[in-house]
């Protein structure tokens, strides 16, 4: 039986399939299909006999050009994590840091030294960090650049340094974007002539990759090869055709800012040729025009569909068959489908923005969602007075290796936790920033007592109690806290902000850790 409703819906599909196609439009269509089947055939039929066999091996013979390119960056990668060990496992380096061999300058590390190891850039830190001595220089021109575009960058390009061990060196080698042009960077702990007691600071190469890189790679594999850079968080680069290849490089931050683009020598086949298309397309009309005398077979049953129809929207009785009511079904229930969906992509939504702006493990706000609300900081004209807090778990590493990540896990989320709740008289935004340390934004339309703040956070995890047996200046969980009191100051330039929090921080440290240090900004 049939209702009001479902009238309204045959109706509608009348008009939509059949009312404005004629007989005589549907035989045609028909053969148009018959001959359509039968080149989709043939060329079904090549793809899968020749053409596949003859894509195939062009594919394998492109990705053997790309694993030529890649063992050659991979060398080149060796290479200056190699000149990077000779100097880095030399106790005269060690030396220059601690300030007992000012000759090394003159002796060892000069002008030939960039050329001779065909970089661009030396830089010796102390154990913290601290620039001892630098140089950008174009050993080619005998030019002294500016190297402003990563002088307050150097904790974030020494973060695998900072991370290893200390009982053997061990470089790490990333790509980088300096002065919008590419580069190899190569950093790694200072240690003795052993290898060893890896303490004594950190030293960074950086050679440069562009052309002449490019005419190196050339002479090597015989390929045309172009080494680009792209801006971070902008779109990836996309390839102008099926001939070409793309190696997408992090940088020192995980980003994809440096592709190499091969240009194969080894082209993919065309899949077929004008004269045999041709050959095709004639035998097709030939048969469109057998078709057109026995197709009127095919389109009867859509004139009864359509009588039928007719009869229905007149109310009159219908000769449609099981088949047909039920194409009206999936016609319902497809639009039901497609609204379950919908439903479904939007809880979806919600879920992954949520992660997006989240620490999956602790539950509060993540790199993104600092950078989100303190952009909203910055623009908001109702908050005058703001103060960023670097906080670390104090010797968080000894208890994750003696109680278990399990445990080390549940003491990050029971820390979060408290850090969020802890007593504020500010407007207060948590993160996670890395691995045990956590950012705190405080923020107030008054001026901000940030040693009461700053205590108030961390008595809070003291009072937790957290059991910690190798701690060597509590018993338990503490922490250590760098403030930075940006008081009324514009807030446009973050990474100076945290430079400040990071000192504090790591003053608070020096002082004993459980403690906070402030620093005005």
């Amino acid at each position: 039986m049939f209702n009001s409703r479902s009238l309204m819906k045959w109706r509608t599909l009348s008009q939509v399939q059949v009312s404005n196609f004629s007989i005589k439009q549907l035989t045609i269509l028909a053969s148009v299909m018959m001959a359509s089947v039968f080149v989709f055939c043939y060329l079904t039929f090549r793809y899968f006999w020749t053409y596949d066999a003859a894509v195939d091996l062009a594919v394998a013979q492109q990705q053997e050009e790309v694993r030529r390119v890649k063992t050659l960056l991979e060398i080149q990668k060796a290479d200056l994590a190699k000149s990077l060990l000779d100097y880095a496992a030399w106790d005269e380096v060690a030396e220059f840091i601690s300030g007992d061999n000012d000759d090394l300058l003159e002796s060892s590390i000069n002008e030939h030294s960039f050329s001779a190891q065909q970089v661009s850039g030396i830089f010796i830190f102390d154990p913290n960090v601290a620039l001892v001595w630098g140089k950008l220089y174009d050993y080619i021109y005998k030019t002294e650049l500016s190297y402003d575009e990563i002088r307050y960058k150097f904790g974030a390009l020494l973060a695998d340094s900072l991370r290893s061990r200390t009982d053997q060196i061990t470089p790490f080698v990333k790509f980088l974007v300096l002065n919008e042009q590419p580069h190899l960077m190569a950093t790694s702990r200072v240690c003795n002539s052993d290898g060893m007691d890896c303490d004594k600071g950190f030293m960074m190469f950086i050679k440069p990759v562009g052309s002449e890189f490019s005419r190196t790679l050339k002479r090597a594999t015989g390929l045309d090869v172009d080494i680009l850079t792209k801006p971070d968080h902008s779109p990836p680069l996309k390839l102008s055709g099926s001939n070409t290849s793309l190696i997408e490089k992090l940088d020192y931050q995980n980003e994809s800012t440096v592709s190499v683009v091969i240009h194969h020598s080894v082209k993919i086949p065309p899949f077929i040729t004008w004269g045999e298309l041709s050959a095709v397309f004639a035998f097709a009309v030939f048969m469109f025009v057998f078709n057109l005398s026995v197709v009127h077979i095919m389109v009867r049953p859509i004139k009864r569909a359509r009588s039928a129809l007719d009869s229905l929207t007149k109310g009159e009785a219908s000769q449609l068959t099981e088949q047909d009511t039920f194409i009206s079904y999936e016609m319902r229930d497809f639009v039901y489908r497609i609204n379950e969906v919908f439903g479904q992509l939007e809880s979806k939504q919600r879920e992954l923005e949520w992660v997006a702006l989240h620490d999956a493990l602790t539950k509060v706000g993540n790199r993104r969602s600092l950078q989100q609300y303190w952009s909203a900081l910055t623009e908001s004209t109702e908050l005058h007075y703001t103060s960023l807090v670097l906080i670390d778990i104090d010797y968080f590493k000894p208890f994750n290796d003696h109680y278990g990540h399990i445990e080390g896990d549940s003491v990050l989320q029971h820390v979060a936790q408290t850090l969020k709740n802890a007593p504020t008289e500010c407007e207060k935004f948590v993160s996670r920033f890395g691995g045990e340390e956590f950012c705190i934004v405080l923020s107030s339309h008054l001026p901000i007592d940030n040693q009461q703040e700053a205590e108030w956070l961390r008595a809070s995890i003291e009072q937790l109690n957290i059991l910690h047996q190798y701690s060597s200046i509590a018993s338990h969980i503490t922490i250590s806290a760098g403030v930075a009191d940006c008081a009324s100051n514009k807030l446009d330039k973050l990474q100076d902000i945290f430079l400040v929090a990071d000192r504090a921080l790591y003053q608070a440290k020096d002082a004993g850790r459980n403690t906070v240090i402030i620093q005005p900004y």
